[in-house]
């Protein structure tokens, strides 16, 4: 038993690595295209294709009525449980892309943008695009093929980047983003039928639809309220200061989101499968989440902690002076991100473990808490709100991990033993940068950024190093079973 847990984790490990190579490299095309686009594209139309994407994540949290997870968590039955996820995904796809050509001006509305409809009917594509790929990469996600689904992540990434820039220098504004959005989806879509060989066919396993379905509704309610804590500070902003506000949040939360929230995306889409597959052999969970907490925290950690402390010069850097009122928001949102990183896998075990409905009613409690605050503090502007995330999401963390102990043999004990190294060699760093921007000369520039980048790293690695002279040696053994089974395997 103990070598085949050995097994699992060390296939989870390898799992996490590729799919944080691809989401990596993803990423840093797209940030690459974001520091050109920046110079070219005003903030305030940046702002016009936020609130549309805003909408799309809100709309995409219930329109595959939760299949693509009932696809992952089902233990059996894979070709007719894929067929049901691909028919309910394919109708909903082409359902709210009606919805979205109708609906558009009461949505534009809303946001107070009426120069967004137009955008709004042509991203409304997206939909279609999206969700006829959604199948091929749930069974990647539930088969763990991290490798293989590192392709279509690379590829819309690509697409992406190629389209916007282009049209971006030939002066098409705000279309260049949503034109490249489209593009981005359809090579994703594309890629994945091209890697994963599974074809659908023209059948509907009614026996199997129903259960899938009673399990996806308690996926969609944890989904519905994830993007209302998640995503209700977008929301607010764009309705309450304006599309110019909410380009600059969207462009600050760009940056996190790169750096922080990227681990915790790529890390969930590995550990729910398995998390789901150590549950269904009756191995316990509690000991997989203290181990994935652990590696979660010391990339988290120093990542928040230090995009706060260098916010200034990495905005001027990559996005220009035009976007200098983004560099206190930033700094909020990187507080909120590494807290969002460190409370986001519980959720996965609940879902792995069969207790969406529990996930549900702790995100339910969550969100009744968090949109009044987030209304009263955009009174105060975008910081406010940014701040507001972050105390929330830390009170939050305490119900996730109660919930967790409760249902697995994780203690409260070796959670936080889990997080000690990274927590104490990311305070050393703070207290590192902090001293060095007291000492140094104020700078701006791509040489301040780049010399706070690398002492902020050498302090951070040397501290982890001192305080911690085990973990080098634990990664090198996981490398070299990891090394064995490869060897062992035909």
């Amino acid at each position: 038993m103990s070598g085949r847990r050995a097994s699992r984790g060390d296939s989870a490990t390898w799992s996490v690595v590729w799919a944080f190579a691809g989401t990596v490299a993803s990423r840093l095309l797209w940030l690459a295209a974001l520091a050109v686009l920046a110079r070219l594209i005003a903030p305030r139309e940046f702002g016009l294709l936020a609130f549309a994407l805003v909408y799309i994540t809100y709309v995409e949290t219930i329109a595959d009525l939760g299949t693509g997870a009932a696809l992952i968590y089902w233990p059996e039955r894979r070709e007719e449980a894929a067929q049901v996820t691909f028919v309910s995904n394919a109708v909903a796809g082409f359902a709210w892309c009606a919805i979205t050509l109708v609906a558009a001006p009461w949505i534009a509305d809303f946001f107070n943008s009426p120069a967004g409809v137009p955008i709004l009917r042509a991203l409304a594509l997206s939909f279609p695009l999206k969700f006829l790929g959604t199948t091929h990469d749930a069974l990647c996600q539930k088969e763990m093929r991290f490798r293989v689904r590192l392709v279509p992540e690379v590829a819309m990434a690509l697409g992406k980047s190629l389209v916007a820039v282009g049209l971006a220098l030939a002066g098409f504004g705000v279309w260049s983003l949503v034109w490249g959005q489209i593009a981005g989806l359809a090579a994703w879509t594309a890629a994945l039928w091209i890697v994963v060989p599974w074809r659908p066919k023209w059948s509907w396993p009614r026996d199997l639809a129903q259960p899938m379905l009673s399990y996806g509704r308690g996926i969609i309610a944890v989904n519905v309220l994830a993007a209302i804590t998640h995503h209700a500070d977008l929301v607010i902003v764009g309705r309450m200061l304006g599309a110019r506000v909410l380009g600059l949040y969207q462009m600050a939360y760009k940056v996190p989101e790169m750096a922080v929230i990227v681990s915790v995306w790529v890390v969930s889409k590995v550990l729910f499968p398995a998390f789901s597959r150590a549950h269904a052999a009756g191995e316990e969970v509690g000991a997989l989440y203290v181990a994935a907490l652990r590696w979660i925290s010391l990339l988290a950690v120093p990542s928040s902690l230090g995009l706060a402390l260098v916010a200034e010069p990495l905005v001027i850097t990559l996005f220009g002076e035009p976007w200098r009122d983004a560099v206190p928001i930033l700094q909020a949102l990187a507080l909120y991100t590494g807290l969002r990183a460190l409370g986001a896998h519980a959720g996965d075990v609940l879902k792995a473990t069969g207790r969406p409905g529990l996930l549900a009613a702790i995100s339910i409690a969550k969100a009744a808490f968090m949109v009044p605050l987030l209304l009263l503090a955009v009174r105060s502007g975008p910081v406010a709100v940014a701040l507001t995330m972050a105390g929330v999401t830390a009170l939050t963390i305490f119900f996730n991990v109660v919930a967790v102990c409760r249902l697995t043999r994780a203690t409260p004990r070796a959670l936080l033993a889990s997080l000690r190294p990274s927590l104490l060699a990311g305070a050393g760093m703070a207290a590192v940068l902090l001293g060095w921007q007291r000492l140094a000369p104020a700078g701006e520039g791509l040489l301040a950024l780049a010399t706070a980048v690398a002492l902020g790293a050498a302090s951070y690695l040397l501290l982890l190093r001192l305080m911690n002279p085990g973990l080098l040696p634990e990664m090198r053994q996981a490398l070299a079973r990891r090394r064995a089974v490869a060897e062992v395997r035909p």
